[in-house]
């Protein structure tokens, strides 16, 4: 059975006078059809960022998807203009 999502190497920076925030680096998981999934980690570990970069709501700037691919019933989300 095909992924319903799939997560490749998902990679989030944010951009700032001090320097690079790697917000997300290279997160990678998948979903089938029926599952459910559950996001934890303690405050400030990426899962909000990995959400919203998922959705491409990420603001550029200070923020950017770097690196990965996120498939969503055989389509790359993030390809889609």
């Amino acid at each position: 059975m095909a992924a319903l999502l799939e997560v490749k190497g998902l990679t989030t920076q944010f951009f700032t006078q001090d320097g690079i925030v790697h917000a997300v680096n290279g997160i990678s998981y998948h979903l089938n059809e029926g599952e459910t999934i559950a996001i934890v980690g303690e405050s400030g570990s990426g899962k909000s960022v990995g959400v919203m970069s998922l959705l491409r709501l990420i603001p550029m700037p200070p923020g950017k998807i770097v690196a990965g691919e996120v498939w969503f019933q055989g389509r790359d989300l993030l390809q889609i203009s």
